[in-house]
């Protein structure tokens, strides 16, 4: 006698091999990787200029920066709106990672997974650049600090960077359905979304000098500790897989955030 499945269990069995399919849990982690990135991208430059604001110097805010003039501001003042961007991003990114933690199987957890990443991993990623270029570069060269201080923040800045990442990667593991390798997860979760949402962020943020793009491909190079991170880990959650599906919303996450790129390419002169 053969056993028919009732229809329950066929629809069961279904949903299983639709939950497994690439597509229905893949596409969400690109939109939301695209749009994290380019919402802390906004603040962060809207943070240099409404310091700048505040302490009642002239600029203008672009889209990769805010100019000053040379003659506005002393020394402390331009240190201050510099340091403002990094580190508004390290607040919102740890609010966002709290607020994770209380709301990780709703819609908003991938979202706010992304923020808390990209938040945090702008202030360490400017740390890394202090003996070179960047925000605390700025501060460095203000406040004459010698080369091993600066080489010193830049090595707490990769630690903490690469301990970062792995982390995300061990997140990112939860929320592929259960069921889905560790090694699909990986390129699902990690390798596909940084390539081409790395790749749209780049398009969103247009016209960008060819150095700046060089630089937002080479930040891609620390998802690698989130590769080790997904690959050894073995948590599962389909709590927070039911919420992997992408929807308008996911959508709109993107584009009000390139809209707003696009208002700040010509230029926002900002003068108390």
């Amino acid at each position: 006698m053969i056993n028919q499945p009732t229809l329950d269990e066929s629809v069961r069995d279904l949903e299983a091999y639709t939950s497994l399919k690439w597509m229905a849990w893949g596409v969400r982690p690109i939109l939301l990787f695209a749009a994290g990135y380019t919402i802390i991208g906004i603040l962060h430059e809207w943070s240099h200029a409404l310091m700048a604001f505040a302490l009642k110097v002239p600029s203008t805010l672009f889209h990769l920066y805010v100019h000053l003039n040379r003659t506005d501001g002393t020394i402390n003042q331009r240190s201050v709106i510099g340091v403002a961007g990094p580190l508004f991003c390290l607040v919102l990114g740890l609010v966002c990672g709290f607020a994770y933690r209380n709301t990780k199987g709703s819609r908003a957890g991938l979202l706010l997974l992304y923020l808390a990443w990209f938040g945090t991993s702008t202030f360490f990623g400017n740390l890394i650049s202090t003996p070179f270029v960047g925000d605390f570069s700025s501060l460095a060269l203000a406040f004459h600090l010698p080369m091993s201080v600066r080489y010193a923040l830049a090595v707490v800045g990769l630690l903490s960077l690469s301990g970062l990442s792995f982390l995300i990667g061990r997140e990112l593991r939860t929320w592929v359905p259960v069921g889905v390798s560790a090694v699909r997860a990986m390129v699902g979760m990690i390798v596909i979304p940084a390539i081409v949402g790395q790749a749209l962020a780049i398009l969103i943020f247009l016209p960008m000098p060819f150095a700046f793009a060089i630089t937002r491909v080479g930040e891609s190079a620390f998802w690698i500790f989130a590769v080790v991170g997904i690959l050894i880990s073995r948590k599962q959650s389909a709590e927070t897989s039911r919420g992997l599906g992408w929807s308008w919303m996911d959508l709109a996450f993107l584009l009000v955030p390139i809209l707003l790129v696009r208002t700040m390419v010509g230029g926002i002169t900002l003068v108390p």
